[in-house]
């Protein structure tokens, strides 16, 4: 009882903290439960950086999320050329979503350096399952494309102008990855993808993966040239 009421207090503390930062942390914690059932429609090789235990939650909120994909978080792989076929994302809250969407990604690159281009995006993805904090529960997101070299698998929340509604979770004790935060302008730090290790000291990999098959098929509805034309770019 008394432990479960120290991570209250500490969760509480840390949203009157936060409350005026364009992000925000869980703090570190080793008792986290993790809840990864695969969906039906996920049936790939499953790939992550992390070791299936999660220390932290990391997210950006207010000043810190910008459309298109300010704020956005990934995690790099190079598996050759595959179709990434669905994404996966273990998440976290403190009590704040009610259903708030993301946008999901692939991005070129990730490994040998930041994410660039978008390879695909599948927007306004509804029905999340968000554990609350220090559970960490994963999402299953069909996707659907084909990459031919390193690539980045990551997510944007569409909560801008507006406090976090989840986590994403971190890994800051496994084997090493390659996690990517793209930072927005103006708020003090380098604009654009940087280390998540810039803002969110500790990060090791994020809590992100993938399920891929060597066939790839991108279907052309979620590449960015047919997407791109929703944030009037």
């Amino acid at each position: 009882m008394m432990k479960k009421l120290a991570v209250l207090l500490g969760v509480l503390t840390l949203v009157g903290v936060a409350g005026a930062d364009n992000y925000a942390a869980l703090g570190y914690s080793e008792d986290t439960v993790i809840q990864s059932d695969m969906g039906d429609q996920c049936v790939g090789v499953p790939i992550y950086n992390h070791d299936m235990s999660f220390e932290n939650g990391y997210c950006w909120q207010y000043g810190g999320i910008v459309p298109p994909y300010y704020g956005a978080f990934a995690e790099g792989f190079d598996l050759g050329a595959v179709n990434v076929e669905c994404g996966l994302f273990w998440l976290t809250q403190i009590g704040y979503y009610y259903g708030q969407t993301i946008d999901v990604y692939v991005w070129d690159g990730g490994v040998y350096g930041p994410p660039t281009g978008v390879l695909c995006v599948v927007p306004g993805v509804t029905g999340l399952n968000v554990g609350y904090w220090p559970s960490c529960t994963m999402n299953d997101i069909e996707i659907g494309c084909c990459v031919t070299g390193d690539f980045s698998v990551g997510a944007w929340g569409n909560w801008p102008g507006q406090s976090c509604a989840f986590y994403y979770c971190a890994d800051e004790n496994g084997f090493g990855g390659f996690p990517w935060t793209n930072i927005a302008p103006g708020i003090g730090y380098p604009t654009g993808w940087n280390n998540v290790n810039v803002v969110f000291s500790g990060a090791i990999s994020m809590g992100f993966g993938a399920t891929i098959d060597d066939h790839p098929s991108a279907p052309e509805s979620r590449t960015w040239g047919a997407i791109k034309g929703l944030f009037g770019k």
